[in-house]
């Protein structure tokens, strides 16, 4: 396997990590620390454990199977960097902005959700590109 498609599945392995780590600790602790942790534990599990790994995949084999190259080689880079910069940096504010005088606002996750968004756009269109042309 070379190409985009193994950051992603090598990323998909670390959150695999974390997301199951960020359980353990809203289990073993209770209490705050479940709400402190709750959307970026979910966020990390299924943005990147599930989803990284599917994009992983989809990039090393969908063209494969459809008997073409893939679209263009650059995108999945640009959407290897957006999805990933997005993904922990939403959940780091929300982590973040759960703290009691934090001077971190939950508005502040926008900006990061739009990354993911438009990481979609660059996955969507290349994979479509690549199947549909």
């Amino acid at each position: 396997m070379e190409g985009a498609g193994k950051f992603f599945i090598m990323a998909s392995l670390f959150y695999l990590l974390i997301g199951p780590a960020m359980g353990f600790i809203m289990a073993y602790k209770r209490g705050k620390w479940v709400l402190r942790l709750m959307p970026s534990h979910g966020h990390i599990n299924l943005l990147g454990w599930i989803s990284m790994m599917i994009f992983g995949f989809s990039y090393s084999f969908l063209p494969m199977m459809a008997g073409k190259e893939l679209y263009s080689q650059t995108l999945p880079y640009f959407h290897f960097f957006l999805w990933n910069t997005g993904l922990i940096g939403m959940a780091a504010i929300w982590i973040g902005s759960r703290f009691p005088n934090s001077p971190i606002k939950p508005d502040l996750v926008w900006p990061f959700g739009l990354m993911v968004y438009l990481s979609i756009w660059l996955y969507v269109i290349n994979i479509g590109m690549t199947i549909f042309s």
